[in-house]
């Protein structure tokens, strides 16, 4: 196996005994590229669910975004993988691609059944919240296991017109205490943070688009 910078290798489809009894945030995208505020919501949530390791699961391509746009699969992981070697918890992996899905209600669906004595969670920045219902069977994705999106305050009191929180009856908590956090589906986790970063992988690519002008 080829040594990995932190002392935690990858995750794999071929070690769910490695985590076994541990609890798991899944925190999926393009990483097009992958940035700070990337990094503040994963440190967030892994402590507001007492989460053991968050994994990265890094979407050979987003059925949601424009292909054209899109650094290709083997630059974007090896950017997180770069990115994340001084946080030892949080570890990219391979397992979108490995699985071959080009879904998240696949991938979510897949794991769960591999990794089945493994308690898993589903992370997001709040700017998918607004568009979580355009995602391929999304309810799907709700059933399977609990998803949590975070934002700063600002964005808390657009939640209650959220075409999410409109459309699906499963449950809306907005706190999380840890490990003391008793993680159900059906189940949304709105989270706040006062120090997250205004900053979004697009606009990195517009200031390197006229760097390179």
């Amino acid at each position: 196996m080829k040594k990995h910078p932190n002392k935690f290798a990858p995750p794999t489809l071929k070690d769910a005994h490695r985590w076994r009894g541990l609890r798991v945030g899944l925190f999926g995208g393009s990483f097009n590229p992958p940035h700070a505020g990337h990094i503040h919501v994963a440190r967030l949530a892994k402590i507001k669910f007492g989460l053991d390791f968050v994994w990265w699961i890094v979407t050979p391509q987003n059925p949601l975004k424009d292909k054209d746009h899109a650094a290709p699969y083997e630059e974007r992981y090896a950017n997180v993988e770069r990115m994340l070697k001084t946080y030892p918890k949080q570890l990219p992996s391979h397992l979108e691609a490995e699985l071959g899905s080009r879904y998240t209600y696949e991938t979510v669906h897949s794991l769960q059944s591999i990794f089945s004595q493994t308690e898993f969670i589903w992370i997001c920045g709040m700017d998918n919240a607004y568009i979580f219902h355009k995602w391929e069977h999304w309810q799907d994705i709700i059933k399977t296991m609990p998803v949590a999106f975070i934002a700063r305050p600002p964005a808390t009191d657009l939640v209650k017109s959220c075409p999410l929180r409109m459309a699906t009856n499963a449950e809306h908590k907005f706190d999380a205490l840890g490990r003391k956090t008793n993680l159900k589906k059906p189940a949304i986790y709105w989270l706040s943070s006062n120090k997250m970063l205004d900053i979004s992988s697009t606009d990195i690519r517009k200031i390197q688009n006229k760097t390179k002008a």
